[in-house]
């Protein structure tokens, strides 16, 4: 069961920042998890999602998209 916080109106879901994150890429493009989650951060403040479960939407969406992922999480 996938259990989500409620949308107010006017802000995007986790998946719809994720998508628009990732909407310039191109399949082959190597995409960095780090950059991802900041962007995804900066522009969905409050949203109650874990990195972790944005780091499997960044993967999910990835894989369909044909984009390589970069696991730069750790890195400073």
């Amino acid at each position: 069961m996938d259990i989500q916080a409620p949308v107010r109106p006017g802000q995007l879901t986790a998946k719809e920042l994720v998508r628009e994150a990732l909407s310039g890429s191109q399949p082959g493009d190597i995409i960095s998890v780090k950059a991802i989650i900041a962007l995804v951060r900066e522009r969905g403040r409050g949203l109650r999602e874990t990195d972790c479960q944005l780091v499997e939407m960044i993967v999910n969406t990835a894989s369909i998209w044909q984009l390589f992922v970069a696991f730069d999480v750790r890195e400073p």
